[in-house]
């Protein structure tokens, strides 16, 4: 079993390789039968996962703040906030969500993003 900072760690390096672009870094935290899901989609294996990361670099996404992290055996939870230029088209500023990555052997089995219920965005 990893302990706490082995998983912590692996999340924050997934992080520190998105905020950095760097694609095969990100594609490198992922097994080959991974699957990404991503508020309704779902992106099965490491083809779909890297349109999806191309997908999140051309719109700017960003990483804001993450406010807390919570771990349950092999999954750590991030709670965080993100933005991106499209969002501020539409005067969202920015969007928290719920990040839970279930962790086994060091990489990423599986990944859900999604809003968090019941505070959705700030104007």
């Amino acid at each position: 079993m990893q302990s706490e900072e082995e998983l912590k760690r692996v999340v924050e390096e997934y992080y520190a390789a998105f905020e950095a672009r760097d694609l095969s870094r990100c594609l490198s935290f992922f097994h080959e039968d991974a699957e990404l899901t991503f508020a309704t989609g779902r992106f099965p294996g490491t083809k779909a996962i890297e349109q999806w990361h191309k997908d999140r670099f051309k719109g700017g996404m960003r990483l804001v703040e993450i406010e807390d992290i919570e771990y349950k055996d092999a999954t750590v939870i991030v709670y965080a906030v993100v933005t991106s230029p499209r969002l501020k088209i539409v005067r969202i500023e920015n969007l928290r969500g719920i990040g839970t990555f279930v962790i086994d052997q060091g990489k990423f089995k599986e990944v859900r993003m999604e809003l968090r219920k019941g505070y959705l965005f700030h104007i």
